[in-house]
């Protein structure tokens, strides 16, 4: 064989040679494709999962944290409704027992002394006393007051009253003396109703007749009571 043959021969060879490289670089990266393709698709899905599991993970949070918020709130809620229940029911015994102003419809009761008579022995039943003082009081109390003051003086449940010949003292308070005034605040129509029943206030009743001692009264749609005075305390008893 020629050299021009043999050269043909190795070129040839050299051209399938590099055909063959390059088809088998093709089916190298055709194969390899598909299964890139399938671990970067089990990356994902991997990462995937990972990211519902940590979401899965933070709505359970989310869900406890708004169950604790609203059960702090219904707590919150609560405990305001008792505080305000508790504030009201204060404020009610505060104005019940006289530490604070207040104003509403009522009746004003006047008391005089009537005109010492023959036949009265010297005796005092023409003066107003504390008794009757006391007496028209516990009736306004009976009747729907509400507060109650006397000259000017507001009363309490611990209020009490003492005096002789026509002096009326009242806690720890000056002497009065007639007229005295004594101011209900609260239903109106059941005080006015019973101070015109001439059944009530016996004693009072039988000295207007025999003494001219005198006993009026008028009703108002809005009358103002002051607080009670602390400075009337009793100054050498404390609380035990």
């Amino acid at each position: 064989m020629s050299p021009h043959g043999l050269a043909s021969i190795a070129l040839v060879a050299l051209v399938a040679l590099a055909t063959g490289f390059v088809l088998a670089d093709q089916i190298r990266a055709q194969l390899l494709t598909p299964s890139n393709q399938v671990a970067r698709y089990q990356a994902l899905l991997r990462s995937v999962q990972e990211l519902e599991s940590t979401n899965a993970g933070y709505r359970s949070q989310i869900a406890q944290l708004r169950a604790e918020i609203d059960a702090l709130e219904s707590e919150a809620a609560a405990r305001s409704a008792t505080t305000q229940s508790l504030n009201n029911q204060v404020a009610d015994l505060r104005a019940h027992a006289g530490l604070v102003a207040m104003h509403g419809p009522g009746i004003v009761v006047v008391l005089r002394n009537g005109i010492a008579g023959p036949g009265s022995g010297g005796g005092t039943g023409y003066l107003v006393n504390f008794q009757d003082v006391q007496d028209v009081v516990n009736l306004l109390y009976v009747q729907g007051a509400e507060g109650i003051a006397v000259n000017g003086r507001r009363l309490t449940p611990l209020t009490a009253f003492s005096g002789s010949e026509g002096q009326i003292v009242i806690d720890q308070g000056p002497p009065l003396s007639s007229p005295i005034m004594v101011v209900g605040v609260g239903d109106r129509n059941r005080m006015s109703d019973a101070l015109s029943d001439q059944s009530s206030l016996p004693d009072i009743r039988a000295r207007e007749v025999q003494f001219q001692l005198r006993l009026s009264f008028t009703g108002s749609l809005d009358i103002s009571l002051p607080a009670y005075d602390s400075s009337l305390q009793i100054p050498n008893v404390h609380p035990t």
